[in-house]
């Protein structure tokens, strides 16, 4: 009997340490599905085009409840005026907020207009719009690209474009605090050829030091051109250094802009970011 009774308590052993060998391969299989799930998105509009207002809003609002839902319905928030005090998660009353008061805004600027004696026929228009989109994504990370087109009837409207890259795990935003030796002779040399090679497919010849100074309006020496204001962002290609109108270079030559490859960027990231880019 008592033999018997060790040999089902043996057996018993066995049985538990399988079950829980597949219970934790269950949980390990369904910790990675969440971390390869993709951000949903719903894509939002708003839209008002009349007496020579328009407001054009095009989003694409995250819909679930994880943490990186939150971290990108903030930086909506924040890029459309961060004035919002409503939830979050409520995406078509985010951007009916700020879609009304852009138009606002605009009326506003046009009363001004009005009372300051200006005649009907030099008031071209006012307008504001602004794209808010999913760029890129992976098990990691997720890529978002912010685009603005304003315009307050002056002499030409202006244009704004840059990303910004979240890791998916927490929301963390992607800056220059996971970046290093951005100063360094190699990141100066890239952002030199960057810049070259953008002003090259531009139709202006930059393929010397005095030509490419001739498309910077900065007092900056070529061979140390800094950072760009927005922080670079991730795509599939690379990662993307973006300079604003004005920022670097005159009004006609855009938005300076070039991809390094995440190869080459490898030894200017942290340990933090190369896990966020699996390198």
């Amino acid at each position: 009997m008592r033999k018997h009774l060790i040999s089902l308590i043996g057996l018993l052993a066995i049985l538990s340490c399988g079950q829980k060998s597949n219970s934790s391969s269950d949980s390990d299989e369904q910790a990675g599905t969440k971390q390869a799930q993709e951000l949903e998105v719903t894509p939002l509009e708003y839209s008002y085009d009349k007496n020579k207002i328009e407001v054009g809003l095009d989003i694409d609002y995250p819909t679930g409840s994880a943490l990186i839902d939150k971290a990108v319905a903030e930086y909506i928030s924040e890029k459309l005026g961060g004035t919002y005090d409503g939830d979050l998660a409520n995406g078509d009353s985010l951007v009916n907020y700020y879609g009304d008061e852009i138009l606002a805004e605009l009326k506003k600027h046009l009363k001004e207009d009005i009372n300051n004696g200006v005649e009907d026929e030099y008031i071209n228009g006012y307008y504001r719009k602004m794209e808010i989109k999913k760029e890129y994504e992976t098990d990691l990370l997720v890529t978002y690209s912010y685009t603005e087109d304003i315009y307050l009837n002056g002499a030409h409207g202006m244009q704004y474009f840059y990303g910004q890259t979240f890791r998916k795990s927490d929301g963390r935003r992607f800056d220059e605090g996971m970046m290093r030796q951005l100063y360094s002779e190699e990141m100066y040399n890239l952002r030199k050829e960057g810049l070259r090679e953008y002003f090259n497919e531009s139709g202006d010849n930059a393929n010397t030091d005095e030509e490419l100074k001739d498309c910077i309006i900065t007092d900056d020496d070529v061979n140390y051109l800094p950072m760009p204001k927005h922080t670079p962002y991730v795509t599939k290609k690379g990662m993307v250094f973006i300079y604003q109108p004005y920022e670097i270079s005159y009004y006609a030559a855009g938005a300076p802009t070039f991809t390094i490859p995440l190869k080459k960027m490898k030894p200017f990231l942290t340990q933090t970011a190369k896990e966020l880019l699996e390198m």
